[in-house]
């Protein structure tokens, strides 16, 4: 992400990442005979994700208390902040990384994509030929960049130790030790903090609209 970048912008990649993601059929969601309600990109630290069990009742679901051991929440998948400290082991497939949001450490498994990047790169070629042409270079800048965008999105080969990142992904527990698998990324490369920042507020406010809509219920 450009250090320049207005916070207009920064605030557009945070919200596209975190608000924008899809969401499951709601009826899945509250369906009686699923169980409580199962979430999807909960806000979670590396600590949260450090105290979180599957649930025995549901697959693919897991389930994480707050302090106290109260206002279960039960989701499937999270985003989450972090720091990378260390590289793992990589194959054609996944990027492994350590990441650390200084209440926790973990590693961090990142899926390539790679039929997808491929697609995206020659896409962005077919694009730029097409700025030649005055009547199709607004519309070939837009396509460029937002396939570059797309690219930033699902290509880990940036990532180095010392970049701060915001998975989407799911835990994964893995030899006694806990993980997350991530689907999606954006690199905050920005020397602002304001994703970061933006990452933080966002986390707060879900956990205390969470709580406070738990204590509604249970009146």
């Amino acid at each position: 992400m450009a250090s320049n970048a207005s916070f207009e912008d920064l605030e557009d990649k945070l919200d596209n990442f975190i608000i924008r993601k899809a969401q499951p059929n709601q009826n899945t969601l509250y369906s009686d005979k699923s169980g409580p309600k199962v979430h999807e990109n909960v806000p979670l630290t590396l600590w949260h994700l450090q105290q979180v069990t599957p649930d025995p009742d549901r697959e693919n679901v897991f389930l994480i208390c707050d302090t106290n051991n109260e206002n279960p929440i039960y989701f499937r998948t999270c985003i989450v902040y972090g720091f990378v400290t260390g590289i793992g082991t990589h194959n054609n497939f996944f990027n492994k990384y350590i990441i650390d949001d200084s209440t926790g450490s973990m590693e961090a498994c990142i899926s390539k994509k790679p039929k997808i990047v491929p697609l995206i790169s020659s896409l962005y070629n077919e694009a730029s030929s097409l700025l030649l042409t005055e009547s199709y270079k607004a519309t070939a800048e837009r396509l460029m960049r937002l396939l570059k965008s797309s690219r930033e999105n699902i290509d880990p080969s940036p990532i180095t130790r010392g970049k701060s990142l915001i998975l989407c992904g799911r835990p994964n527990i893995y030899r006694g030790k806990m993980g997350v698998d991530s689907f999606s990324f954006m690199i905050d490369s920005g020397k602002s903090r304001k994703i970061e920042i933006g990452f933080a507020d966002h986390l707060v406010n879900w956990h205390k609209n969470y709580k406070s809509t738990q204590s509604k219920t249970k009146k």
